[in-house]
């Protein structure tokens, strides 16, 4: 049996069409960043909303950020955001917010670069309550650890974790932590299986990389929304965030077992043709 389940709607690299949605009984999910693109008559299936987590202009949002502009500025585009979605897809339900960086220092982004973890809660705080106040509920995606080489160039081969590019919440633990500490009732979480690989490749022992895999399952009732990917685990070739189809990879199947049973919203964030959807969808109904 199949959970319902949604797309990622990402033109042109992604081309999703309604007639597939239909065919396979599936949602979508839309990002703010690509609105314009999105098919009119693919509102109806519209069920969730991704907020924006970067500008050309800006670089990475920082809704953390110690600077006060540069915060205000952050939380404005993505509450603006938020308001635009509304308007959209009143019967989206869900927005999805990356958490927001607490140190992103490189020539990429030339402000906001810092954040300080009360802020980050405090701004949750106000996000949840514009959220609800656009009809959404807040959904927050577990983010990654980002590689870089010798030269700082992002990268999995000789690669270590970058220590100039890390968000909020990345380890299982602190994600979860991050929810109760935010403690708000419009605030669930969004778990991204392929963040959370690229996150524990930093453990070394396979075994243990598992068991901090599974973590981020610690608490169900935590868990509102899945963005569900395959990953590989084990090889380094998985540092990198990837899209591969559930099944796909070394992710252990127990883990997409559970995945599968958990009172959330599922969301294959990817689309890889017809063929390989049909084959993903079977993987996924003999869980």
């Amino acid at each position: 049996m199949l959970p319902q389940l949604g797309l990622i709607y990402l033109k042109p690299r992604h081309e999703v069409t309604v007639d597939i949605l239909r065919k396979y009984d599936l949602t979508v999910e839309v990002s703010t960043r690509q609105i314009a693109e999105i098919p009119s008559e693919m509102a109806e299936y519209v069920t969730s909303v991704h907020m924006p987590y970067s500008t050309h202009e800006l670089g990475r949002l920082n809704y953390a950020a110690v600077n006060d502009d540069f915060r205000e500025l952050s939380l404005e585009i993505i509450e603006g955001a938020m308001r635009q979605a509304s308007r959209l897809y009143p019967d989206a339900g869900l927005a999805v917010i990356h958490g927001s960086p607490e140190r992103f220092a490189w020539d990429a982004q030339p402000a906001g670069q810092f954040g300080d973890y009360e802020l980050y809660v405090e701004s949750l705080r106000r996000l949840a309550d514009s959220a609800g106040d656009s009809g959404f509920r807040l959904m927050l995606e577990n983010n990654r650890r980002y590689w870089t080489n010798a030269a700082g160039e992002l990268a999995w081969e000789d690669a270590t974790p970058a220590d100039n590019l890390v968000y909020f919440a990345i380890e299982p633990h602190d994600w979860l932590q991050s929810w109760h500490d935010v403690a708000h009732e419009n605030l669930k979480l969004c778990l991204d299986t392929a963040h959370a690989c690229c996150t524990v490749h930093a453990v070394a022992d396979h075994e243990q990389r598992v068991a901090e895999l599974m973590r981020v399952l610690d608490e169900p009732a935590a868990l509102g929304h899945i963005h569900w990917n395959g990953h590989e685990l084990f090889e380094p070739e998985g540092r990198p965030d990837k899209h591969l189809n559930v099944g796909k990879g070394t992710i252990p199947q127990a883990m997409h077992r559970r995945i599968k049973a958990l009172e959330a919203s599922h969301l294959l964030e990817h689309y890889h043709g017809e063929a390989a959807l049909v084959e993903e969808l079977a993987y996924i109904e003999a869980l």
